[in-house]
């Protein structure tokens, strides 16, 4: 490593460190805030009623039709509840600053975990504990950044069991990833299909002594019945913005259904790329393809951050900060993190030239190179 990589790697190291204080010191602001724990919550009580013997979901979500939303609603499949029952020993504020922590700590791993360089690993967690995104997941106890993390084993593990596992797991809370895998199907790589099917054949047959069939029975019943999420409040996808802005319903109808066209046009287009965009494009038109999209979801933004910037985009690591935009942009934000990995360079020209200089002015690249396959040793 060159002067030069030896700046970049020190200056990244206190960046993310002052983002470590960052997030560690907000949440200690944010206790008993309004918000403070607020999804959690609606998972800690479905533990609770498991735990009592009572089914995971509320009976009104089974009975008809409802915009999500209310206070306490639990929309996810069965195994989070599950996971959420050793937390039901503790009382509901020790279990949430206990869900804080180790988020904060996933979300650590998760950078660390990312095939990138490590000065990019450790830039991509600064701009991340500095995210409103991930902000806004640690206040409100979501799963976004568990998410986030797991579609980063997915990547660092692309095509192979452990990735498909964690897609698996991945799909159990965010159903649209299920993207991922109809991209493995276009690009005919059956195997990683094959194993996270396996996967999640695993975790429902793990899970069923819990719930038995009849949890996943409701599960899909409550799916069904989930209506009109475009114009809920918070809501953040293009028809939900456009009717915010005071458009009329034809013109949000328009909007959605162009986000649609956007995300699966450019999942199509990326086919004919390197597996690695491939993913983290499809990753990106899984939020466009979201009937719901909040904005803690953005913490997702880490991928095509770390992505761009190790394939010599270094304004890319910079994308986790643009979710403090107004709300009306956010979904831009989205539909830009889909597209912008394409501007990436080519990872078999950045490995020859990553400075893109003349051949005969071509140098030693200092820090990490990036090599399509196989996995190189500098990520690990």
């Amino acid at each position: 490593m060159g002067a030069r990589g030896r700046w970049a790697n020190a200056g990244a190291l206190w960046l993310a460190a002052l983002g470590a204080v960052f997030l560690v010191a907000s949440m200690a602001v944010l206790v008993g805030s309004p918000g403070w724990g607020y999804d959690f919550e609606a998972y800690y009580v479905a533990a609770l009623r498991l735990a009592r013997g009572d089914g995971v979901y509320q009976p009104w979500t089974l009975a008809e039709a409802f915009r999500p939303g209310p206070y306490g609603l639990y929309l996810y499949a069965p195994p989070l509840a599950i996971a959420f029952l050793p937390l039901t020993a503790l009382s509901l504020s020790t279990a949430t600053a206990l869900w804080v922590a180790v988020r904060i700590v996933l979300l650590g791993v998760a950078c660390a975990l990312m095939p990138v360089s490590r000065p990019i690993r450790l830039a991509t967690f600064a701009a991340a504990a500095f995210s409103s995104a991930v902000l806004s997941d640690l206040h409100l106890g979501n799963v976004s950044v568990v998410v986030a993390c797991l579609s980063v084993f997915v990547w660092r593990w692309l095509d192979r069991p452990q990735g498909s596992a964690a897609l698996a797991l991945c799909l159990s809370v965010r159903p649209t990833m299920g993207l991922v895998c109809v991209s493995w199907l276009l690009r005919r790589r059956l195997r990683p299909v094959i194993w996270t099917a396996i996967a999640g054949v695993a975790l429902v047959a793990i899970t069923l002594p819990f719930v038995g069939l009849q949890g996943y029975r409701d599960y899909l019943t409550v799916l069904s019945h989930v209506s009109e999420v475009t114009g809920v409040a918070n809501n953040l996808d293009l028809g939900s913005t456009v009717l915010r802005m005071g458009g009329a319903p034809i013109a949000a109808t328009v909007a959605l259904f162009l986000g649609y066209a956007v995300g699966i046009g450019a999942m199509l287009l990326s086919l004919r790329r390197d597996r690695e965009l491939n993913y983290v494009v499809t990753l990106g038109a899984s939020l466009l393809l979201a009937p719901l999209l909040w904005d803690h979801y953005l913490a997702s933004l880490i991928i095509p951050a770390a992505f761009l910037a190790q394939r010599g985009r270094s304004w890319g690591v910079l994308l986790p900060l643009l979710a403090w935009a107004p709300p009306p942009l956010l979904s831009l934000l989205v539909v830009a993190s889909t597209v912008l990995p394409f501007l990436a360079h080519d990872p078999i020209a950045l490995a020859r030239d990553p400075d893109d200089s003349p051949p005969a002015k071509k140098r030693a690249p200092s820090g990490a190179v990036p090599v399509p396959e196989p996995v190189p040793a500098t990520w690990t």
